[in-house]
């Protein structure tokens, strides 16, 4: 891959996040306006995730015997219709039908992108060429909501979402300019023999752990700055922002040092050990200055453990079926980010917004001690 190509796809991820978190960050906030009880909003951002379960592992199969960029593309437009479709909506039934749309779109082009990114750069250095993607992700992650913010607070959550439209047009022409990837032969029988390792099968459960907790955040963290805290929508926008930038600047050199990293899995078990601990003291954060506080520590574990998550998708898997496995893994993460973020109402109706930060970070914590063990006893090694 040459710079230019780098840069498309930098930026092409950078839109992805930058739109999404821009509106996702916001959209429990516009629902519990809508007065949809705690209940319906974990339902309704659950299936943000849940929509493309059932199609984003046919689709990551056909990416791999058709083309990738076909299926970026595709994701690209149903990604646009979601956010148009957003300014109309207001039924809690047809909102439902929208963000089941938004996420078969945000599925098609996160995962197909990924995966066509990772079957392009080759097996060399692929921690530091991982991490040059993630700065288009974290970067967006944190310019999107800050962004978000003023438009919501300023000009309402109409513009914020026409604005998001916009930049998902962009983002759809931008697909055409993808690489596309040479197809390979179908076969059910090399995806099966893939995931018989069990260096695989355990990505697959670390993947489920790590989706639990996106699914508490997606739902709860928004809820917990606004009505805990009392953060205003600006003041949400610069913790989203502070994060972002934060995680920018670390994953160039955690890429690097990935490069040489000792073991397989290390990294991804220390950085979930910090981000549970830190999940957990969440809940107890009661001003601007030390809820940033605590989530820059949270955001380091996340970051340690989500850029390790993509080198060893591209480590154990074949580039010719990085398609299909990684509709797999991403099937298993939606599945629980679903799970958590309708649990996580539940957990909200009794305990407040806080009760789901503890109960997840515990889990996660005993899940990360647990894998530090298998890797100090050398199972990964070979």
């Amino acid at each position: 891959m040459n710079r230019g190509e780098y840069t498309l796809f930098i930026f092409s991820n950078f839109l992805y996040f930058f739109t999404f978190w821009m509106v996702i960050a916001y959209l429990p906030l516009l629902l519990h306006a809508y007065g949809f009880t705690d209940i319906q909003i974990g339902f309704i951002i659950g299936l943000n995730s849940l929509s493309s379960i059932l199609l984003v592992f046919p689709l990551g199969v056909f990416s791999d015997s058709f083309s990738p960029k076909k299926i970026v593309v595709f994701g690209a437009v149903c990604y646009s219709a979601y956010f148009l479709l957003l300014t109309v909506v207001r039924d809690f039934y047809f909102i439902c039908a929208v963000v089941f749309l938004g996420g078969l779109g945000a599925a098609s082009i996160s995962i197909i992108l990924v995966s066509l990114y990772l079957k392009l750069i080759g097996e060399n250095d692929r921690g530091k060429k991982v991490s040059v993607m993630h700065l288009g992700c974290y970067l967006g992650f944190g310019a999107g909501p800050l962004a978000g913010g003023y438009l919501y607070e300023i000009f309402g959550p109409v513009t914020m979402f026409n604005c998001a439209f916009a930049l998902s047009v962009v983002l759809l022409l931008l697909t055409l300019f993808l690489r596309d990837y040479p197809p390979v032969v179908f076969s059910f029988k090399g995806y099966k023999k893939d995931l018989k390792d069990p260096k695989v099968l355990f990505l697959i459960a670390a993947v489920f752990i790590l989706g639990t907790h996106f699914g508490v955040e997606q739902s709860s963290f928004s809820l917990l700055m606004k009505d805990n805290i009392g953060l205003r929508n600006t003041e949400i926008g610069v913790i989203f922002f502070a994060l972002g930038l934060w995680m920018a600047v670390l994953v160039p050199f955690a890429g690097k040092v990935l490069d040489r990293r000792p073991g397989a899995f290390l990294f991804f078990a220390l950085g979930l050990v910090i981000s549970s601990i830190f999940q957990v003291l969440t809940a107890y954060t009661t001003t601007f200055t030390n809820l940033l506080f605590i989530r820059l520590l949270h955001t380091f574990g996340d970051m340690l453990a989500i850029l390790e998550m993509d080198v060893l998708t591209a480590l154990f898997f074949p580039a010719k079926r990085l398609g299909g496995n990684s509709g797999i893994l991403f099937c298993v993460r939606t599945s629980a980010i679903f799970l958590c973020a309708y649990l996580s109402g539940y957990l909200n109706d009794i305990g407040g917004y806080g009760m789901s930060f503890i109960v997840n970070g515990v889990m996660v914590f005993l899940f990360s001690l647990y894998a530090l063990m298998l890797v100090r006893k050398g199972h990964f090694n070979e």
